[in-house]
């Protein structure tokens, strides 16, 4: 294994291979299961933009101009997403004092679909347990979870 960290070279192998990759091929695959998974329930007809909206909130109050920046995409874009949600009785919009901004929260019903998330999520997992083992499971969840909370600090601590 240290020989694969000694020898990292910027080669076509590599670009195959890279922890980027990865991780977002997984990312990636666990999302198209969830939305497999919510064609079947009461949320099936939410659009992957929508469960993004739901993601990136991860049940805090966020304003559109933060969502848009975390997603990388355009203020409008996020507004007109939100505001789907909204339609929909999942989100509720607050304005903010001194500003033309928005902060975005959960309705009741938005709480009860991220626990439909939740469930859907476990049972991706499961299968991933399945595929990897409980050990290699535990170990990979571990070590992403030390690198998001060292991340976390960092960034709390520039802020």
């Amino acid at each position: 294994m240290s020989t694969m960290i000694d020898n990292l070279k910027p080669t076509f192998d590599y670009l195959e291979t890279n922890l980027m990759r990865l991780v977002l091929e997984m990312a990636e695959k666990m999302q198209e299961e969830s939305i497999s998974l919510n064609k079947s329930g009461k949320y099936h007809r939410a659009t992957s933009a929508q469960i993004k909206i739901f993601d990136t909130l991860r049940g805090e109050k966020r304003s559109i101009s933060s969502l848009s920046r975390k997603l990388g995409i355009s203020r409008q874009a996020t507004h007109k997403t939100v505001h789907q949600l909204v339609d929909l009785g999942l989100l509720k919009l607050e304005k903010l004092k001194n500003s033309r901004d928005k902060i975005v929260l959960y309705t009741d019903e938005g709480k009860r679909a991220r626990l439909v998330g939740a469930k859907n999520l476990i049972k991706i997992e499961k299968k991933i347990i399945q595929d990897l083992g409980k050990e290699d499971y535990l170990n990979l969840k571990r070590i992403l979870l030390k690198h998001h909370k060292l991340h976390e600090t960092k960034d709390k601590m520039l802020s």
